[in-house]
This record gives structure tokens, sequence and C-alpha cells, in this order.
């Protein structure tokens, strides 16, 4: 799964090797830092994603709270829906 806000993504894939574990992979070490800091970041191999942590699910879920509650909802465009 993909996360995207409107400083950088983050990519959330299992970690088999852990159970109830995620990997977090980013391209800013500075928002890793921020949402996930009590982890230990890792450089990783992969040319997109430099690093990651692993930290348990009930982590990812306070981190998601803490990202839905930085929204700033005043700074979205009126969108206005039509029917099919």
């Amino acid at each position: 799964m993909i996360i995207q806000t409107s400083i950088c993504d983050f990519l959330i894939e299992e970690n088999e090797g852990k159970w109830g574990s995620v990997f977090i992979y980013s391209e800013v070490l500075e928002e890793i830092q921020r949402l996930f800091g009590s982890s230990e970041v890792e450089l990783t191999t992969r040319d997109e994603w430099k690093y990651r942590v692993s930290i348990c699910k009930q982590d990812l879920a306070n981190a998601l709270i803490l990202m839905v509650k930085e929204v700033n909802y005043p700074s979205f465009s009126q969108v206005r829906l039509h029917p099919a």
C-alpha cells in the first residue's frame, strides 16, 4: 500500500519475518524519522525507497491517526460530484 502526503510517499509492506509487523519505506529520511522515530531507520537497496523501518501494526495505526490529524482540510479545493 502506498500513502501519499504533501511531503513524501510511504510504501507499506508486510514484514514476513516478524508476525504483526510491517515495513514502512520512504525516500525522505526526516519524515520517516518524524512519524516512526521510535524505530531504527535502515538504508535499503531499493532505488525508489531509500529508507525503511520495521514497526508493529499498532504503531502504524497511531501514525495514520497523526497523519489524518495533520490534514489541512481548508486547503482542499471545492469538488463537485456529478451523477453518473
